[in-house]
Order: C-alpha cells, then structure tokens, then sequence
C-alpha cells in the first residue's frame, strides 16, 4: 500500500509541477506560437511529468537508461520498434474497417484521398505520434513501470500504470475568458477544474479502451524487456486515429452508435473489444512462452 501511495503521490507532483511551469513556459513561448494558456498548460504537464520520472527513479536508486525502458542492442530496439508499429497499425485498421462496415463512419467527400496529395499531412502525423507516443512510454512504461515493478511486480505494475494512462487522457483544462490576468498561480487555480470529466459515467467506455490499451503495452515492456514495442504500438494507433479523424466523418445515424464514444470518434465499446481480444491472445502467448 504505501508503494502505491509513493507512486500516487509523484503522478499529483507531475500535475503540480505542470501547472507552475505553465506560466514560465508562456512567456517564453509566447513571441513565437501564442498558444491558449490550456495549451500550455498541457506541454508544461508533460514536462513535470519528464521531471517527476527523473526524482521517482533517483529516490528508487533506479535512474538509468534501463529504467527508462531503452534498454537492449540498437539493432533489437528498431526491429522491435517497427514491429511494434505494424501491430499498432493493425489493431487500429481492423476497428476503422468495422467502423466502415457498421456505417459509423464514412469517407469525407471533401477530402482527396490521393496518397501523394497528402505526404505532407501524412508525414505530421507520423512524426506526430512517434513524439507523443516517445514521451507517453517513456513516462508510463517507462519510468514508472520500473518503480512500481521493482517494489510490486508485473501485475500491479501493468495494473496502475494503465489506469493513471487512461485517467491522465480525461485531464482537461478550460479555456480562460480573454480578459482574465494570467500569472504564476492561474494553473493552480485552475486544476479543480481540469478534473471535472471524472464525474460523468459516459467516459466509461473511452477509460476501459484507453486501460486495456495500457495493459497491452504493460505486456509489450514485459515481453521485450524495453519500450520500443510500446512505442511502435503506440505511434501505429495514434498515427491511424489522425488519419481517420483527417480522412473520414462519424454519421452519427446508425443503430450502433452506442459502440464509439461520445467524446471520441474512433474509441468506445467497439474499440475496447477489439483491443481486449488482442490483449487476451498476446497473453496466452506469453504465458505459453515461460
């Protein structure tokens, strides 16, 4: 219990830390992108959360590249790394391919499908998943997965690594009115806010998704040892979302509705039930393994 108390105490240090460095990081950014505060807010959160990886693993006489799940040869790490990113491709082709059967989505008809029209919105989507995908891992399958695995073991490991993954992604901070002062303490002020999705039920079914895809890549660092399968899965399925959220529509007019989300266009009952079959079948398989 207080294993788990230590690591809940450095997932709200993380939020702390991201809410003070928001205002700093502003100021500093302002001349160049003028971004909302909320934007901010969200990129100084992963910075405290970079930060608080590095106390957690120093105070566990754990800090090391190992620990940050880079461990293994070079070579190894790539090939797991885009094996990672077919599966990840793969899990997300087959939900949309049912998402198209089932008439919950559709092609936008104003957008070409060209391939090579669209290199460029292809190639920021990559590069925008690996980069989300780098920093998630490296956090949550990364550091903290090693804290937690080296005073729990692998079940609880996975277990609440996968549950604070799926909480932080219902984190959402509100735009400010133009007029308010913004200042050293306004992302303090705001993070009672920032919380408030975690009393509606409807969530249920996007948290459940975004768990059980944690609990997979739970089982990727397992197998491998490293994050590079984490990191390919990872940038494979968020990659394929931005191409689906780019390329296609939700009708929002068929009797299966209730399979997507309403906070989300892609994830949601259907999505949790492809992922969990996929879970289920990658741990047999490393059960039969041992």
């Amino acid at each position: 219990m207080r294993t788990i108390i230590y690591f809940s105490f450095f997932v709200i240090l993380t939020f702390v830390i991201g809410a003070i460095l928001a205002y700093p990081l502003k100021l500093f950014l302002d001349p160049v992108f003028d971004l909302t505060f909320r934007r901010y807010l969200n990129y100084a959160t992963l910075i405290g959360g970079v930060i608080t990886c590095f106390i957690y693993l120093k105070i566990n006489n754990l800090l090391s590249f190992n620990a940050f799940g880079f461990g293994g040869k070079f070579n190894k790490f790539s090939i797991n790394l885009f094996n990672g990113f077919l599966f990840g491709l793969t899990i997300m082709l087959i939900i949309e391919i049912i998402l198209f059967l089932l008439k919950i989505h559709e092609l936008d008809p104003y957008r070409g499908i060209w391939i090579f029209s669209n290199i460029s919105f292809l190639y920021k989507s990559l590069l925008a998943a690996l980069l989300i995908a780098l920093v998630e891992e490296l956090i949550f399958r990364g550091a903290f997965f090693s804290g937690l695995y080296k005073n729990t073991g692998a079940f609880i490991a996975v277990l609440f690594t996968s549950l604070v993954y799926a909480a932080v992604h219902f984190v959402r901070y509100p735009d400010l009115i133009i007029e308010t002062n913004i200042g050293w303490f306004t992302g303090i002020e705001m993070m009672p806010d920032a919380f408030r999705r975690f009393q509606e039920w409807a969530i249920a079914d996007y948290f459940l998704t975004l768990f059980i895809f944690g609990v997979l890549l739970g089982l990727l660092r397992l197998k491998h040892k490293n994050i590079a399968a984490c990191i390919g899965a990872h940038t494979g399925v968020v990659m394929l979302i931005k191409i689906a959220d780019y390329f296609t529509n939700r009708t929002n007019n068929t009797e299966f509705d209730y399979l997507v989300s309403p906070y989300n266009s892609t994830f949601g009952w259907l999505s949790f039930s492809v992922i969990l079959i996929f879970t289920f079948f990658y741990f047999i398989k490393i059960k039969t393994k041992e």
